[in-house]
């Protein structure tokens, strides 16, 4: 085995001296590390481009985006294997295992002549079909490949796997799981399944043989195919065991270790479980021996050349070594050594996406369901704040279906955890079905009295809603997220009424109840020496609403920093939302434009969701209010249409028609203000309804249509005297002040008594 091992069979999987490294969150750069793995001749840089970009704005720029991020994968400072000029890119294969060119190989060369040792080897590493969940379906060209790639290598491990089964035909109980693992692979396969049939009998386990023997028909039925009497003449004759067979077979080679002192062995077993080159004091720690003792049997082990020196320390001989020591480790002792060094990473501080892969290969081989459901959840939340989207949402999937086999209050919860990873990597196909499931599994993890779990199903339905419009709903949900924490400890109450406050603040919604609930979580949070992001927020949003500039931009400035801090990639994206926002109105746009750089960096790294066309959108807009350029906010605006993000879009419309009323193009505002109030007319958002009626009024009197402007005139009247914010209070006053009047700046429109020094509900 290599120094750098890629699995393509199952999930995409790159190992360094056996230990998984994290893999970039583009589906597309491993995509292109796997089809370049397969090919050994040089692919031009436009065939690549055209596998995979198929039109983009700059197919080049991603392929070169992409390459730097396999160089940092494949490459080593002795070693580099990804060679790339001008025209072409190649991957060196030299010295890179490749699982499924390996397999290819050994059915080419010929598996009757082969080692048997070697078709074993072969036949462990096979995990999944080729690419699993990587098929890239909208990729036409690639998609075929990889359908292609996928077939060819089901076949060879058939094939692989069917020699094996008749090769070891005198030694069944060794012959067992690979007549298993092709039954699985092929499963209309009548002579695969009477071979298996055979060995069951054959170790006397009858009934085994009769559910094969009873299924196989089955399947064989329904699927309309032939039966060939393979399996009824096995189900007749059974095998019998041969007499020199009767007792055990001869040890193989895992019996190596068989004659070292009891700590030596027991350290090399553990240093097995850590990969080629283990740390010295992760295996003090596992293995339970002093120093005194680990020390001893690393120079033991050292003497007897089964541990080198070399530059990343102590490393096994070779490759083969590390399977061989792992394999005279029982399988219940296995599973109990991986779930011992589960639950150690479990419960330290996890930094980086290595230490997160290597704490879900240990989980989930530790035969444990809820240790591998709770490691994904934790690997997933690591990913979130890295950024790794794709990576979060497979193992957020992969941990679903582990958590569902599991009993009562540990599965809802687990449910609840893992919901929260997938809506932070991606939003969902459906978002009512998503929003009401998590309500359904808030209700059960309230009968289960686990309040906090509860909170967390509430508020997330709660933020589901709200980014759709939903705000009713949102709102009911928000409220009962922090009712049912009342009896909760004090630092759950904090989180709850901080989370509601913050809630019924982007609601514009019972202002006073929000003020009232982060009073209430800001001295319960002193007493304790908590802070949460939660606070922050809604601070900053009651502040803004009030018109209390220097307040409520210094609440976004901590809350900006304590989401960073704390991983929070969409509270990160929503501080530095506000901070934009305020600064658009205020006219300081070189502040806004340097606010939306960082929006953009955000959103085209979050989850799909509304962030990323916003961002581009809100950029835009600065383009229009600096160079009076309207081009890229009309090419930026349909796919914000498209993200359904109303409040976002009719926050950006009202803006746009400030700007064209301001510089004498009142027909311009009122498309722009005609759809804004639309937007917030649909989601009830009246600070913005009143900004909308405020501008459509002011551009139908300058265009001579008094008549049209008055209706607009008489709602913003209305909706003046309801509790809306007093920025937009300000802000329609300039535009109905004096119609007879040039239209006012956005400057004067916006900023206008933006700092008073008034704290009072409006």
């Amino acid at each position: 085995m290599c120094a750098l091992t890629l699995n393509l069979l199952g999930d995409l999987e790159v190992l360094h001296d056996d230990r998984p490294v994290a893999l970039p969150p583009s589906r597309k750069t491993r995509a292109l590390l796997a089809y370049l793995a397969l090919h050994s001749r040089p692919l031009s840089r436009d065939h690549l481009c055209e596998l995979l970009w198929e039109l983009p704005d700059d197919p080049r720029g991603s392929l070169r985006w992409s390459l730097s991020k396999l160089r940092r994968l494949v490459d080593t400072p002795d070693r580099p294997r990804l060679v790339a000029d001008r025209l072409s890119v190649s991957l060196a294969l030299e010295d890179l295992d490749v699982d499924v060119l390996r397999l290819k190989h050994l059915v080419a060369r010929g598996l009757p002549d082969a080692d048997l040792d070697s078709l074993e080897t072969t036949a462990a590493r096979y995990r999944g079909p080729f690419l699993e969940g990587l098929e890239l379906p909208n990729l036409h060209d690639f998609h075929s490949w990889c359908l292609a790639e996928r077939e060819g290598a089901m076949r060879a491990q058939s094939q692989l796997l069917g020699s094996l089964v008749e090769r070891l035909g005198e030694a069944p109980e060794r012959a067992l799981p690979h007549a298993q693992a092709l039954v699985r692979l092929s499963p209309f396969d009548e002579t695969a399944r009477a071979r298996l049939v055979r060995l069951l009998q054959a170790l006397h386990r009858p009934r085994e043989a009769e559910q094969q023997y009873q299924l196989g028909m089955r399947l064989l039925k329904e699927a309309g195919l032939p039966v060939t009497g393979a399996l009824p003449a096995a189900r007749r004759q059974p095998v019998t065991l041969p007499a020199s067979l009767a007792s055990p077979p001869p040890a193989g080679p895992a019996d190596t270790l068989a004659g070292l002192d009891p700590d030596t062995r027991n350290l090399l077993q553990w240093a097995s479980l850590l990969g080629r080159c283990p740390d010295a004091s992760a295996l003090a720690r596992y293995s339970g021996l002093d120093s005194h003792r680990t020390g001893q049997a690393l120079e033991s082990a050292e003497r007897l050349g089964l541990l080198t020196t070399s530059d990343q320390g102590l490393c096994f001989a070779d490759d083969a070594l590390v399977g061989r020591v792992y394999a005279t480790i029982s399988p219940a002792r296995r599973q109990v050594m991986h779930r011992s060094i589960a639950h150690h990473l479990v419960a330290s501080t996890i930094h980086d996406l290595d230490e997160a892969a290597e704490l879900v290969h240990h989980a989930q081989r530790s035969g444990d369901s809820a240790l591998a459901a709770e490691a994904l959840v934790t690997a997933g939340r690591l990913c979130l704040r890295f950024f790794a989207n794709d990576e979060a949402l497979r193992l957020a999937r992969r941990g679903l279906a582990l958590a569902e086999s599991l009993p009562g209050r540990h599965r809802t919860c687990l449910l609840l955890d893992l919901q929260a990873v997938l809506l932070g990597a991606a939003p969902p196909a459906d978002w009512q079905a998503a929003a009401e499931e998590l309500v359904s599994l808030a209700e059960e993890a309230l009968e289960h009295g686990d309040l906090a779990h509860a909170r967390l199903g509430y508020h997330l339905a709660s933020h589901l809603r709200w980014a759709h419009g939903q705000w009713s709903h949102a709102r009911e949900e928000a409220l009962q997220s922090e009712r049912m924490t009342r009896s909760a400890d004090d630092p759950e109450q904090v989180i709850a009424m901080a989370e509601a406050a913050r809630c019924l603040a982007m609601l514009e919604r019972d202002l006073d109840q929000a003020r009232t609930l982060l009073a209430r979580a800001e001295q319960r949070a002193d007493r304790h020496r908590l802070a949460h992001p939660a606070m922050s927020l809604a601070r900053g949003l009651l502040a803004w609403h009030d018109a209390r500039g220097k307040d409520a931009e210094s609440a976004f400035q901590e809350a900006r920093t304590l989401c960073k801090a704390g991983g929070d990639r969409l509270g990160e994206f929503q501080a530095n939302e506000s901070l934009m926002m305020m600064a658009m109105e205020a006219g300081q746009y070189p502040a806004a434009c340097q606010r939306c750089r960082t929006l953009v960096d955000l959103g085209d790294r979050l989850r799909g969701g509304s962030e990323g066309p916003f961002a581009h959108a809100a950029k835009a807009l600065c383009r229009l209010a600096e160079a009076d350029e309207p081009h890229s906010l009309a090419a930026a605006l349909p796919a914000l249409r498209d993200a359904d993000a109303k409040h976002r879009l009719a926050w950006v419309l009202n803006r746009e028609a400030l700007l064209h009323l301001a510089r004498g193009r009142p027909a311009e505002a009122s498309v722009a203000a005609e759809e804004a109030l639309a937007n917030a007319r649909a989601i009830e958002r009246d600070s913005e309804r009143l900004l909308a009626h405020g501008v459509l009024a002011r551009a139908r009197h300058v265009l001579g249509d008094t008549a049209g402007a008055e209706p607009h005139v008489r709602m913003a009247e209305t909706l003046a005297s309801t509790p809306v914010a007093r920025w937009a209070r300000h802000q329609a006053d300039a535009l109905l002040a004096g119609l007879e009047s040039p239209a006012p700046t956005p400057v004067e429109a916006g900023s206008r008594d933006l700092d008073s020094d008034e704290r009072g509900s409006t």
